[in-house]
């Protein structure tokens, strides 16, 4: 089923998402920030223009994309370019979901929980300061995260 690809990398590789079998983006870090980019044959580099680890990754089409990562860390890319958004934490944020471009949830440690609109981000209080690994939804008004010691947030 799996068939071994040659990344170019050799960091740890974190997060995967894609919208159509031609673009698909990996994120992951190690000693440095990294974003790969698979164009249907082929894995590119694309810079971050950060150090941080990225952990996340979530797109709502091709031109629409955000990762998240250490230190409070929030990329955003139109599918080349990747610019850095203000996040308003320095915890490091591990998940990103979203229902749409403008409507964006990302989750970390320490239950850092964000909700985003595309381009500004505002902490929310998640009654939990257990580290948060993974966020999910099926609308806007129905969002799950889960983390540490069995913590599922609704």
């Amino acid at each position: 089923m799996f068939t071994l690809q040659s990344s170019g990398t050799s960091n740890y590789l974190f997060g995967i998402w894609g919208s159509d079998v031609n673009n698909v983006w990996v994120v992951g870090g190690l000693a440095s920030s990294t974003i790969l980019k698979w164009n249907g044959s082929a894995w590119t580099a694309q810079n971050s223009g950060t150090s941080a680890n990225l952990t996340g990754i979530w797109g709502s089409d091709a031109t629409h994309i955000w990762a998240v990562g250490g230190g409070g860390t929030i990329l955003q890319s139109s599918g080349t370019t990747w610019t850095a958004q203000t996040s308003g934490t320095t915890s490091g944020l591990s998940g990103i979901w979203g229902s749409d471009a403008t409507h964006l949830w990302a989750i970390g440690s320490g239950g850092a929980v964000l909700v985003g609109n595309g381009s500004t981000w505002s902490p929310q209080s998640s009654n939990t300061s257990d580290n948060l690994y993974a966020v999910w939804g099926s609308d806007p008004g129905n969002i799950l995260a889960v983390g540490n010691f069995g913590t599922i947030l609704k």
